[in-house]
C-alpha cells in the first residue's frame, strides 16, 4: 500500500504539537469534552500516518514524547496536571486505533473503508445524473459488454445502455449492495489490479472519478487494457489535476487519511500501451482519457 507523504505526515505530527486542552483544564465541562475529541482526531492521526511512514513502534512512541510533552506543558502552565492523565491514556488510545487501521488497510491491499461507510448515503450526496458526454464518447451498441471499474453504487452503470451486459467491478462489497438493487446490473467485488475476466472480454471500459482510489494506478490501467476487446475503447474520467480546485480537493482527501492520489491526464495515458490511440477531452472540470484498442488485421 502507498505510503503516506513526509508532508502528511509531519503536517498532523505539528498539529499534536499543539496543547490544546492546556488551555481549557479550568473551563466548562463542554469545553474539556470538546478537547478531549480534538485530542483523539490530532492522535489517530499521529498513529495512522506515524506507523505508515516511520512505523509501528516509531508511532506509540511518538505518542509517548508528545502527550508526555503535553503533560509536562500543563503542569508548567496550570500548576498541576489533574485530568491530563485523562488525555494522555486518549492519546495511546487513538494513536493505537490510527495504527491497527493502517496495519488493516496494507493488509487488506489498501482497503478504502470510507466507501463502506458512506454507502448508505453515496447517491444522496452525489446525486446520479445521465452522462451525456460520456456515452457520445462510448458509442454503445446493443451487443456491447461493459465493464464500469470502480462503479461502486452503479451511479454511472445504470445508464450505460443499450448495452446487452454491463458489470461493475468495486473492492467495496458495501457499494456494491446498492449497485444489485439497479436493474440488469451484475455486480463483482474485485481490485482494478487483479480483474477476475479472461483477455479480451469487454468491449467497452469506462472508470469514472475513481483512479485517484486506486492503490496501484499504473497497474489497474494496464489491467483494464487488457480486458479491453479489440476494437473496443476505454475511457478513464478523472478531475482535472491541473485546476486549482481539484488541488484543493486532493489535500482534503489526504487529511481525511483517504489514499487519494490525484494524476494528471497526461500521466494517466502515459500508462497505456504504445499501440493505444489516446485522445485526452478536457470539460467542466473533468478530464476524459479516451483510448481505443486496434482491432485485429
Amino acid at each position: 500500500m502507498r505510503k503516506p507523504s513526509w508532508w502528511l505526515t509531519a503536517f498532523w505530527l505539528l498539529l499534536a504539537l499543539l496543547p490544546l486542552p492546556a488551555w481549557w483544564g479550568q473551563a466548562a465541562p463542554r469545553a474539556v469534552g470538546l478537547a478531549f475529541l480534538l485530542q483523539a482526531v490530532l492522535y489517530f492521526g499521529v498513529g495512522y500516518l506515524g506507523s505508515a511512514r516511520l512505523g509501528y513502534g516509531t508511532a506509540l512512541l511518538a505518542t509517548a514524547v508528545l502527550g508526555g510533552g503535553q503533560l509536562g506543558l500543563r503542569a508548567v502552565w496550570l500548576g498541576k496536571t489533574g485530568l491530563w492523565w485523562g488525555f494522555l491514556l486518549v492519546d495511546f488510545a487513538a494513536a493505537l486505533g490510527g495504527a491497527l487501521l493502517w496495519r488493516w488497510r496494507a493488509s487488506h491491499y489498501g482497503a478504502d473503508f470510507h466507501f463502506d461507510l458512506i454507502a448508505p448515503w453515496y447517491e444522496r450526496l452525489i446525486h446520479p445524473q445521465d452522462p451525456h458526454h460520456l456515452l457520445e464518447v462510448l458509442q454503445l451498441a446493443p451487443e456491447h459488454r461493459v465493464l464500469d471499474a470502480g462503479g461502486g453504487t452503479g451511479r454511472v452503470a445504470q445508464f450505460l445502455r443499450p448495452a446487452r451486459q454491463v458489470v461493475v467491478a468495486d473492492l467495496s462489497e458495501g457499494m456494491l449492495r446498492y449497485a444489485l438493487e439497479k436493474d440488469a446490473l451484475q455486480a463483482v467485488a474485485a481490485l482494478t489490479e487483479r480483474l477476475p475476466f479472461p483477455n479480451d472480454t469487454f468491449d467497452r471500459i469506462v472508470m469514472v472519478d475513481a483512479l485517484h482510489h486506486v492503490f496501484e494506478q499504473e497497474a489497474s490501467v494496464r489491467e483494464l487494457w487488457r480486458v479491453l476487446a479489440p476494437g473496443g475503447r476505454l475511457v478513464i474520467e478523472e478531475p482535472d489535476f491541473n485546476l486549482p480546485m481539484v488541488k484543493a480537493l486532493a489535500l482534503g482527501e489526504k487529511v481525511l487519511l483517504m489514499r487519494s492520489h490525484f494524476l494528471l491526464p497526461q500521466q494517466i495515458a502515459a500508462f497505456l500501451p504504445p499501440e493505444a490511440r489516446v485522445e485526452i477531452v478536457t470539460t467542466g472540470g473533468m478530464a476524459d482519457i479516451v483510448a481505443t484498442k486496434p482491432a485485429r488485421a
